[in-house]
C-alpha cells in the first residue's frame, strides 16, 4: 500500500486552535503531527460535562429579571410610597448577588474545562468571560 498525502480541512475557534497548539508543544510535536496522532489514535477520550442544571439556573434567573422589570414598572407607575423602598432594595440586591454568583460559577467552570481540554455542552457560553 502506497502512502498518500490527503489534506483534511477542519474549522476551529481560536480557543480550540490555542489548545491544540499548547498540547502539541507539550508533546514536542508540530500541530499537524499532533492532530494526526490524536485523530488516528484508538485511545482518545473526550470528556463532556453536562451543564444543563447550570443552564436551567441561569434561565430561571433571567425569568426573575423579567419579574424585576415588572417590579420597576410598578414602582414607576404607583410610586415608592406604596412599597417599602428598603424592602425593594433588599430584593434587588439579592437578585443581583444571585445572578452574579451564577455567572462567576459558569465562567470558572468554563476556564477549568478549557484548562483540562473538556468540552462543555452548552449554548451561548462563549461570551461569559467578557460580561
Amino acid at each position: 500500500m502506497r502512502n498518500r498525502e490527503v489534506q483534511i480541512k477542519f474549522y476551529a475557534t481560536e480557543k480550540e486552535r490555542e489548545s491544540i497548539r499548547r498540547n502539541a508543544k507539550r508533546a514536542g510535536m508540530k500541530m499537524g503531527e499532533y492532530a494526526r496522532a490524536v485523530l488516528t489514535s484508538d485511545d482518545v477520550s473526550i470528556k463532556v460535562i453536562d451543564t444543563e442544571p447550570l443552564k436551567k439556573a441561569a434561565h430561571e434567573l433571567a425569568k426573575q429579571g423579567t419579574n424585576l422589570n415588572q417590579f420597576m414598572k410598578f414602582l414607576n407607575t404607583y410610586g415608592v410610597n406604596v412599597f417599602d423602598p428598603e424592602e425593594a432594595k433588599l430584593v434587588l440586591q439579592k437578585e443581583v448577588s444571585s445572578f452574579s454568583k451564577l455567572m462567576e460559577a459558569l465562567a470558572a467552570l468554563r476556564r477549568e474545562a478549557d484548562r483540562n481540554n473538556i468540552h462543555l455542552q452548552i449554548e451561548d457560553f462563549d461570551n461569559l468571560d467578557n460580561e
